[in-house]
């Protein structure tokens, strides 16, 4: 059994990210193919999972500062196919110390490739456990969730999971930072 990130990569994960700064199936148990969970209290529409769920430029929430400028991660996921997506990684810098008005972007750089082995949803999280693949062929287990259509936070895990369902990573989310956290761009 390989040990990737576990519980406590996700902390060692937005420690990563601050240090670069600063210089798919069902719900439940069901490990099976892609698929939705009932909404809690059986309302609303279920998260976007999967690859469609996830493509796109999110913006880090936390920002790091240094002398007079600020900085903030972007992570750029592009669509290979229905399951897998290239994983970039590039830097917002902005003129003062707290990441406000416009930033200039250096980057992205290309990390690797995640692929999606299922994805699960409902009204209030979807997950998608999958394996990253870095550009050097090292691999490690990975959750991308979101806690809204706006809002994706990756999860560090292992194989066999450590999350294994739905309620686990919604679970998890509750206490990670939203600092360490991404928004969805336009």
């Amino acid at each position: 059994m390989q040990r990737a990130w576990g519980v406590e990569g996700k902390w060692l994960l937005a420690g990563l990210m601050a240090a670069v700064l600063a210089a798919c199936g069902g719900g439940g148990d069901d490990s099976s193919g892609g698929g939705t969970e009932p909404p809690p209290n059986g309302g609303g529409t279920a998260l976007t999972a999967g690859v469609p769920g996830v493509t796109g430029d999110w913006l880090a929430n936390g920002c790091s500062s240094a002398g007079g400028q600020s900085f903030k991660n972007l992570i750029r996921a592009t669509r290979i196919n229905d399951t897998s997506i290239t994983y970039a990684n590039g830097v917002v810098s902005y003129a003062n110390g707290t990441c406000s008005g416009t930033g200039s972007l250096t980057g992205p750089t290309n990390m690797g490739t995640v692929a999606f082995s299922r994805s699960a949803s409902n009204s209030s999280v979807a997950a998608n456990w999958g394996v990253f693949t870095t550009i050097t062929s090292t691999t490690s287990a990975v959750i991308w969730a979101k806690k809204s259509e706006t809002v994706l936070c990756l999860l560090g895990d292992e194989t066999p999971s450590i999350l294994p369902t739905l309620t686990d990573v919604a679970s998890s989310l509750v206490v990670q930072p939203d600092a360490g956290c991404y928004t969805r761009q336009p």
